[in-house]
């Protein structure tokens, strides 16, 4: 999927976009692996920057959903998202924090900061 999506991003963006609604949790959850910026088999792609308002709303759809595999993937797509843009990381963390917060979402941004904390700790 990541060639598809880096030769067709808009089109790739939209599709991504209408499944992370979709009923089916697995087709949530690639839409949500497909945009992972370090995927530890892959090379880096860049696509969740360059569409960032786009990739933001993928995963505030994905922000509260119960399934454990999708709110690791919306996880781990933060702590990407912090070792390439500490500042886009705190914006969609602070636009989740002015709505209530689910269990779940609470989770998400906790194991999403991981990476941050250390860098905190170290600092």
């Amino acid at each position: 999927m990541r060639p598809i999506i880096e030769s067709f991003p808009q089109r790739s963006m939209d599709l991504l976009l209408e499944w992370s609604l979709d009923d089916n949790k697995r087709i949530r959850r690639c839409a949500s692996e497909c945009l992972r910026i370090r995927l530890p088999w892959a090379k880096k792609m860049y696509i969740a920057l360059e569409w960032f308002d786009t990739y933001k709303q993928i995963l505030t759809n994905l922000k509260d959903d119960t399934d454990k595999t999708i709110q690791k993937s919306v996880a781990s797509n933060l702590n990407d998202l912090y070792k390439e843009s500490p500042e886009l990381f705190e914006e969609i963390i602070d636009s989740w924090k002015d709505e209530n917060v689910t269990k779940a979402c609470t989770w998400i941004i906790n194991h999403g900061s991981r990476t941050k904390r250390k860098v905190n700790l170290l600092s």
